[in-house]
């Protein structure tokens, strides 16, 4: 597989293009981004999007699944609590992220703690790691990680929104992160990549963690 990472500046904000090894089909992980970048992408290398899986549901990671998801038919895929938070959320929530209304998907299809998604000729293992949110998940593919605001490098995801809890936060990076093998990948949803044993040693938000 191939992944194509694209960040959309205004929030600074990660979404990930991930491609089969036959380039005929993939899977983008989150949405927040505004413009035509991932439509090019897939124009350009003739491959279909079959799936749009979001880590949770705040806007920087959503605002553009409606619209990705009309233009190319991919479902969306996104944890039920982070589904009816992003339906419920206020309007004063969105204008401090600079925005008025938010559209979007009509339909989204949950996913469930350990569940496999079979995508693309890949497979995606569905990890429910709340803490930024109560559906924050991480999906689990060939040694990668995409964390969303779950773990960066260096950091961690903020936890002040609602349904944010630190507690919560250490436990899943606990339970659900340093189980997996040191050299596992982390792409999360903002910042830079980085690695499992990387954030074992010297990430100082989980040092005893």
């Amino acid at each position: 597989m191939e992944v194509i990472t694209f960040t959309d500046w205004s929030f600074g904000s990660n979404c990930y293009l991930v491609e089969n090894d036959d380039k005929t089909e993939a899977v983008l992980v989150d949405a927040g981004i505004s413009g035509n970048e991932v439509q090019d992408r897939l124009s350009a290398d003739g491959v279909k999007l079959v799936a749009i899986l979001l880590t949770h549901g705040h806007p920087d990671h959503t605002l553009g699944a409606a619209r990705i998801s009309g233009e190319t038919g991919a479902p969306c895929y996104m944890h039920e609590l982070d589904i009816q938070m992003a339906r419920a959320i206020p309007p004063m929530f969105l204008r401090m992220m600079g925005m008025e209304e938010m559209e979007l998907p009509e339909e989204f299809i949950a996913v469930e703690d350990g569940q496999v998604l079979e995508l693309a000729g890949m497979e995606f293992k569905v990890l429910l790691t709340p803490g930024h949110s109560l559906g924050s998940v991480c999906y689990l593919t060939d040694g990668v990680l995409f964390a969303g605001d779950l773990i960066f490098r260096g950091s961690i995801g903020r936890t002040d929104f609602p349904g944010g809890s630190m507690d919560l936060l250490l436990e899943s990076v606990k339970q659900k992160v340093w189980p997996l093998p040191n050299d596992t990948r982390i792409l999360s949803g903002h910042m830079d990549a980085t690695v499992v044993g990387w954030e074992k040693r010297t990430n100082p938000f989980l040092a005893g963690s």
